[in-house]
């Protein structure tokens, strides 16, 4: 009796608790995606394109429920008939780029399908075909820009590149030497030719000068004086002065060449140059061990 009793309570809360036109229990079925395939072909058929469209779409979108390629490529072609034949072409297009896609050389049946469906699809076959080309074209630019940017590190990295270096020691002796010497050792070649001229110049006419003099006016030992005659007295003194004034202009440029030179002296240049191929070189060294003793010799040719 108490059983009963309880059963009676817990079914009469059951149903105040349940709204009006509601089951206490639902039971949910959910069809196959094979199904769902056949309901909207048919509703296709039928020209009712959106229930096609929002039947059809769930299997393709976001992920495709459908098992065989032949049902995909299929639900493709329904979907994109229905889009066109609602005016919807961009949503016909994609459609129809996804078939293409699976299906390069899919064509639609001009018996079947209607005779502007077939018109359509061939229309974005070729502007696929378009896009095709242009893609390959592009890869193929891409392909030979890699394949010459390769080229070019290959030959890179297989090329070697030789310095050579050499250290020059320079010498303050060479550098106290006149008419140039010591600016053609600081590498200074314009300024050694214009020292080593001037002090040429200069000296040879300070030398000519006095040979003239001593030619033509004869030194006298006994006197120790040259004499000069009354009528040759201008030409006396103008040789006199071109010898002492080329002579100092001599002396002045050699002693303004040596002080050029050690003030601008450098102990030492280095200089390095790029090489092909390596110069050959020899080495030796010893070559002691427990026992043993010899001359290693290694280079490079």
């Amino acid at each position: 009796m108490l059983v009963a009793l309880l059963s009676a309570l817990l079914v009469g809360s059951s149903a105040r608790a349940a709204p009006k036109g509601t089951t206490p229990v639902a039971a949910v079925v959910q069809k196959a995606p094979e199904a769902l395939f056949s309901e909207g072909k048919l509703a296709y058929e039928r020209g009712d394109y959106a229930l096609a469209v929002s039947t059809l779409s769930p299997l393709l979108y976001p992920s495709i429920s459908l098992t065989s390629e032949e049902a995909v490529v299929d639900a493709h072609r329904l979907l994109a008939l229905s889009y066109l034949l609602q005016k919807q072409e961009a949503e016909a297009e994609e459609e129809a780029t996804s078939i293409f896609a699976l299906r390069p050389s899919y064509q639609l049946d001009p018996i079947m399908d209607p005779p502007m469906a077939v018109s359509f699809f061939d229309g974005v076959r070729r502007k696929q075909d378009s896009r095709l080309r242009e893609l390959r074209a592009r890869e193929q630019k891409e392909r030979e820009a890699r394949a010459k940017e390769e080229e070019r590190l290959r030959h890179a990295s297989a090329e070697r590149v030789y310095i050579e270096r050499s250290v020059q020691k320079h010498s303050r002796l060479l550098a106290t030497i006149p008419f140039g010497v010591g600016q053609f050792q600081n590498g200074q070649n314009t300024k050694a030719a214009l020292f080593l001229t001037g002090e040429l110049v200069f000296g040879a006419l300070s030398l000519s000068a006095y040979l003239a003099l001593d030619q033509k006016y004869p030194y006298d030992p006994a006197s120790n004086r040259r004499y000069f005659p009354a009528s040759q007295k201008g030409t006396a003194q103008a040789l006199i002065g071109l010898q002492l004034g080329a002579g100092i202009a001599f002396w002045a440029t050699l002693l303004w060449g040596i002080i050029d030179a050690h003030v601008l002296f450098k102990p030492e240049v280095v200089k390095s140059r790029e090489l092909a191929t390596p110069r050959p070189s020899v080495s030796f060294a010893p070559l002691v061990g427990p026992g043993q003793g010899g001359l290693a010799v290694g280079g490079t040719f």
